[in-house]
């Protein structure tokens, strides 16, 4: 329990100048976007929208990850779709063609274009890393190297022990809803709700108001203890399985919730939207099941579907409907309890970041 609660001004989730400076902040942050597993070899690719950005990712023959922002230097077409391998990727406008270190290569009717082609015709290089398991780009071009060490602290080699980089990926899902980021990042902060919102999912076998908390500069981490923990008190510690017996949810600051269980780990990039009231959930989810057993493939799409259903179907209608309460005005704040140190901590460093000082401890002066 965090010592006293926390109030909160319900204008931060509906202010549009807040909102674009929150917006700013994310698009100059480092963004995981994907597990290492989506790479898996020499000559593999993926491709991902961040922040709207079309992005591609490849692992070249030397082993080293590089992104491109996903669009052809002659009328920005995308060159690639999906995942798989390629050497070469063929924009489907002109066939424009590039490889995989985003170099341009050829393509028809190149005397039209002397200048540009002298100029250097390859794709928008971004700043990559791979990095605890995870892919992770900037979306600044001329950002310079990434440095996830420094990003990440201490919590880089907790996040690389769980080995989730190297699961198989189940796939990825989006959520379009009329909810202000930071609302949609809350739904992950606290299991205060679950006895209610997630009475008949997460609630049958994950106990409700009864968490860990832990602070690592702008992150954290939360654990959520199976109802079956205390079943281990009497067995031997060294036979001890963690995952078997707690959810860990990790907020990697501004936007990213990753969240580690014994059957799957789920990535949740949460990006602002079109203005306050809006973002965008990439849910991604990987697997530490063997996919050889198309019986087992399901069972893994099954668990995926459950937990996406949870968020979309539970989490997120509810989440609306604050928004719309938000929007009205009818009150100025929201209250953190002192149960959910989450939302305190993930509140105050944001603040902190955009150097102000907005919520208060109950009996002081909102800032």
């Amino acid at each position: 329990m965090t010592p006293v609660e926390r109030r909160h001004p319900a204008a931060m989730f509906t202010d549009q100048e807040r909102f674009e400076r929150e917006r700013e902040l994310v698009l100059r942050s480092p963004q995981l976007v994907g597990y290492r597993s989506e790479l898996p070899t020499p000559g593999t690719f993926c491709t991902k929208t961040v922040m709207d950005i079309p992005v591609l990712l490849t692992r070249g023959s030397d082993g080293i990850v590089r992104a491109f922002q996903n669009v052809c230097t002659h009328r920005q077409a995308p060159v690639a779709k999906g995942c798989g391998a390629a050497e070469h990727f063929v924009c489907p406008f002109h066939s424009w063609t590039f490889d995989n270190r985003g170099s341009f290569v050829g393509g028809p009717g190149r005397e039209g274009f002397p200048a540009t082609i002298a100029a250097g015709a390859n794709l928008t290089e971004l700043p990559a890393a791979e990095h605890s398991g995870f892919l992770w780009v900037d979306l600044r071009p001329d950002a310079g190297p990434l440095d996830i060490d420094a990003h990440l602290g201490d919590l880089g080699p907790e996040l690389e022990s769980w080995d989730i980089g190297n699961w198989a990926p189940v796939g990825e899902k989006v959520l379009d809803v009329p909810v202000n980021w930071k609302l949609a990042l809350d739904t992950f902060a606290e299991n205060y709700h679950f006895a209610t919102v997630h009475r008949d999912t997460f609630a049958v076998f994950t106990r409700s108001n009864c968490a860990l908390f832990d602070s690592y500069g702008p992150h954290h981490r939360l654990v959520f203890p199976m109802k079956h923990i205390g079943d281990i008190a009497n067995q031997p510690e060294e036979s001890w399985e963690p995952l078997n017996n707690f959810v860990i949810i990790y907020a990697l600051f501004p936007n990213i919730v990753l969240s580690a269980t014994v059957a799957n780990g789920e990535v949740f990039r949460v990006y602002p939207g079109s203005g306050p009231g809006h973002s965008v959930t990439y849910h991604q989810n990987a697997s530490p099941m063997d996919f050889s057993d198309e019986s087992i493939r399901k069972a893994a799409d099954d668990v995926f579907e459950y937990a996406h259903a949870s968020v979309r179907d539970e989490d997120y209608p509810l989440a609306a409907d604050i928004q719309r309460a938000m929007n009205s005005g009818v009150r100025a704040e929201m209250i953190f309890g002192r149960n959910e140190p989450g939302l305190h901590h993930r509140h105050s460093v944001l603040d902190e970041a955009l150097g102000e000082s907005t919520g208060a401890a109950t009996g002081e002066p909102l800032g």
